[in-house]
């Protein structure tokens, strides 16, 4: 569906606005692009023309003409590039660039010029961006992003962040091989339950466990084995089994 545009009667007392001034319409080459762009009538690159805060400077009417992107134009033009420019017949009067028909190098990067933001809306769509060589975002600011479900699906992702906090309800890692390296590392639950097929751990320096109560099963065999072992007790220390064999 097309875009609905509404129109409101003014009121008849009401006294007409100053006439927009006459425009002639007429295909340009930029000679130079910044804040203002500079472009000539004649389809020459040449022509003296002086910089000033960023506009260029009108010679005469019928050489260099300062003029501005109209607020239809998002396309950044460079110099060399063929634009269609509106063209005041009073000296006084702004003239401006409404479109960029041709890029001069067909290979340079297309900017967007939206110098007070934007926002792309499909209220009854989806929004695609695709890129055949990548995409990069990047603002001083912050990124964020809100939806009702994200999915990411990618070869390889990599993070590089000084912090990394990930706040849910649940978490879920499901990984054919998982491998974390830290310098420390502090876990916190109230209950911390593990299920494993085989389990090595490799200590170089002392693996200390405090707890109100220690207890360990082993269907088959169980084996504490040290150069030294020492078994310590305050009050009380039972050995029980069908056999005991001590030395």
């Amino acid at each position: 569906m097309g875009a609905v545009i509404e129109i409101k009667r003014e009121h008849l007392d009401r006294q007409p606005a100053d006439p927009a001034p006459s425009m002639r319409m007429r295909p340009c080459r930029v000679l130079a692009a910044s804040e203002g762009f500079a472009v000539n009538e004649g389809f020459a690159a040449d022509g003296d023309f002086a910089a000033d805060g960023g506009l260029a400077v009108v010679e005469t009417p019928f050489g260099a003409c300062s003029c501005r992107l109209a607020a239809s134009c998002l396309l950044r033009p460079e110099p060399g590039d063929l634009v269609l420019a509106a063209l005041p017949e009073e000296e006084s009067a702004q003239a401006f660039i409404l479109a960029v028909l041709e890029r001069a190098e067909a290979a340079s990067p297309a900017m967007l010029d939206l110098p007070a933001g934007a926002v792309v809306s499909a209220v009854a769509g989806s929004v695609r961006i695709e890129a055949g060589q990548g995409i990069s975002l990047s603002t001083p600011g912050e990124l964020a992003a809100s939806s009702g479900s994200m999915t990411f699906a990618a070869d390889n992702v990599r993070w590089l962040t000084r912090t990394w906090s990930v706040i849910g309800k649940a978490l879920e890692f499901v990984a054919e091989r998982l491998t974390e390296t830290a310098d420390e590392r502090d876990t916190q639950a109230k209950t911390w339950t593990q299920r494993l097929g085989d389990c090595f751990r490799h200590v170089e320096e002392l693996d200390e466990t405090q707890a109100g109560m220690v207890r360990t099963l082993a269907s088959d065999t169980a084996l504490l084995h040290g150069r030294v072992t020492y078994v310590q007790a305050e009050e009380f220390v039972k050995v029980d089994g069908e056999e005991v064999h001590l030395g």
